[in-house]
């Protein structure tokens, strides 16, 4: 205290200012980095044994399941009052197609328990909209105390390959807003748009999806079918990230009783696991857990980066809500 009274009110407040941005920059450069990780690192993979499952289309006839606990199934079922556009993504040449069973999770906002190298952080939520007509809406908040919340939200609808993103956008607290945009062209694909790079286009391969809706797009085909993606199978799908499109690889590790989630003790998971695909990626990791009594939603997601900070969340609290917004 005496060493404080013998510094001048400016010295402090300047000592102060210093501090704030210390704890800005540190906070900036490093949850933002493993939160936006390209890869996750599987060890002792032997790329010759991988069973790949390729991109399918779905199946548009309503799949057998159980009766959802969060709202009548009418309409978010695919098949049930559905119309799946035949490779397209904006409706022309609709028409009813064989392939992998496809249901919607029923529509809800997610609350789940938020860590920071394991020190617990605040209430995050993923909010889940759906549609027959309008089609998807992915929002997800994460607060974050002296920064502001870091936003992220997927819009889209139902294609001949399942979710189809059309805009997907983040907000970091305070930085400025990036976002993608698909601008599909009736066949199938179409370009990306980056506001990170407004000059550089891409192609839309068929299946991609942005960072997020990934997790939905597995929710929806293991509800549609849970006979899928046994234990070592491994997905391939396009994801357009803020700049560029590439092919993420999730390995699946099979489905087990397991507490995992910790929040919800023991119970059925699907556990799919992010593999290496630079050199780079073995130092990331990225996990999805699905929870099977919830329609597979996502009840766990684990993002570690190549400096080993892990950002985690945890599923706590489901609550049912109503369709997008007419």
């Amino acid at each position: 205290m005496n060493g404080l009274r013998l510094l001048k009110p400016r010295t402090i407040v300047l000592l102060a200012i210093l501090i704030s941005v210390f704890i800005h920059l540190y906070i900036f450069i490093g949850f933002p980095s493993f939160l936006f990780s390209k890869a996750a690192p599987l060890e002792d993979v032997t790329v010759a044994e991988l069973r790949v499952e390729p991109i399918k289309k779905v199946q548009l006839s309503k799949p057998a399941a159980p009766e959802p606990s969060i709202r009548d199934q009418s309409s978010n079922a695919v098949g049930d009052g559905i119309v799946i556009e035949s490779g397209s993504g904006n409706g022309q040449g609709q028409t009813e197609q064989e392939g992998q069973a496809f249901r919607v999770p029923d529509p809800g906002i997610y609350y789940y328990d938020a860590y920071l190298d394991g020190q617990y952080l605040q209430t995050a939520s993923i909010e889940w909209q759906f549609d027959p007509k309008l089609g998807y809406r992915l929002f997800i908040n994460i607060p974050y105390a002296f920064v502001g919340p870091f936003i992220f939200e997927s819009r889209g609808k139902i294609d001949a390959y399942g979710l189809a993103p059309d805009f997907y956008v983040e907000h970091l607290g305070s930085r400025p807003a990036r976002f993608t945009r698909f601008d599909r062209d009736g066949k199938g694909g179409g370009k990306l748009f980056f506001s990170q790079k407004p000059d550089q286009l891409k192609e839309i391969p068929p299946g991609t999806q942005d960072r997020f809706s990934l997790m939905m797009q597995l929710a929806s085909l293991l509800a549609g079918n849970d006979q899928i993606d046994e234990k070592g199978t491994v997905r391939e799908i396009p994801i357009a990230n803020l700049d560029t499109v590439e092919t993420w690889r999730f390995q699946s590790q099979g489905e087990e009783l397991s507490d995992a989630v910790s929040t919800l003790g023991p119970t059925v998971l699907r556990h799919y696991k992010r593999l290496p695909v630079k050199e780079m990626d073995h130092k990331r990791r990225n996990d999805i857990w699905l929870v099977k009594d919830f329609g597979w939603i996502p009840g766990r997601v684990r993002l570690e980066n190549e400096k080993g900070r892990t950002f985690e969340l945890f599923l706590k609290q489901v609550d049912p809500i109503a369709d997008l917004p007419k």
